[in-house]
């Protein structure tokens, strides 16, 4: 049988399981071994691929270790799957389940080597003690029942080796955040009983503080307390729903409800409780 024969043939089969949905999994990379030394660095938290502040750690790696996870990775081609949603092992609709979808997207570690000019870079995610690669989003316009966040579970025997590191990075980012901002989080904050979340967005000038009733999704309150670089973060009280903002040199401010609505203002005759530490406590 001739070369253009063949070929023809070949094109006609992909060209039916393109359009079926049987198209077999094609890896989207895949990285040969690693010759020579390599730097590596870490980001942790929502949205650690694209974040650019790196965690200080003195974690390690092995680098034929992450030749072979970013090669399991890069087995999971979304094109692939989003037809085969059921050989994933886990799906997150965020709408629907939020402190799931927020466990999770704040899991994410994402280890990165640099090497012959190069880099590459693996992101994993833990849930219920697991660790997983994200796969798909499907935003379910046509199928609305396949809306959902889908991960594959890494295998068990990567999971034991990336574990551990997994563990160090984590409690070195945590170590790091509370020597910067003490009780106070520069990201977002729950109050005492999970109803309100107070989420800050950092643009290029004022900082953001938007009071999200979590019951609805919604936001009831929205102020703008400071500038990016005199920012160190947000602290709910214990007991009620006082906001604290930390500032530079140790400036506080307090927002509290008020009592005719759900909405906040400056309450200047507040008293910060010895239980909330700051930067430079």
């Amino acid at each position: 049988m001739g070369k253009k024969k063949i070929t023809g043939i070949i094109l006609v089969l992909l060209t039916i399981c393109l359009f079926t949905g049987c198209l077999f999994a094609i890896p989207t990379d895949h990285l040969k071994k690693i010759e020579g030394d390599i730097t590596c660095d870490f980001r942790a938290g929502k949205n650690a691929t694209h974040i650019k502040e790196t965690v200080k750690t003195d974690a390690v790696f092995d680098k034929d270790r992450f030749v072979e996870l970013y090669n399991e990775d890069a087995k999971y081609d979304p094109v692939f799957y989003k037809h085969h949603l059921d050989r994933l092992d886990l799906r997150i609709v965020s709408g629907e389940e939020v402190e799931k979808w927020e466990e999770i997207a704040a899991s994410e570690v994402n280890f990165r080597v640099y090497f012959d000019d190069l880099n590459r870079h693996v992101s994993l995610y833990r849930y219920d003690s697991k660790l997983y690669f994200f796969v798909v989003c499907m935003g379910g316009a046509s199928k609305p029942e396949e809306i959902g966040y889908y991960y594959k579970e890494i295998p068990q025997k990567m999971a034991d080796y990336w574990n551990p590191i997994y563990d160090k990075v984590m409690a070195d980012k945590e170590a790091d955040r509370q020597a910067m901002y003490g009780s106070y989080n520069i990201e977002e904050a729950k109050s005492y009983d999970g109803k309100f979340t107070a989420k800050c967005l950092i643009g290029s000038g004022m900082v953001t503080v938007q009071i999200i009733d979590n019951e609805t999704d919604s936001i009831v309150s929205s102020f703008k307390p400071c500038g990016k670089g005199s920012f160190y973060g947000v602290c709910w009280e214990n007991d009620k729903y006082n906001l604290w903002v930390q500032t530079d040199t140790s400036y506080l401010i307090c927002y509290s409800m008020k009592e005719s609505r759900w909405d906040w203002e400056i309450n200047k005759n507040a008293r910060k409780p010895d239980y909330i530490k700051g930067r430079y406590e």
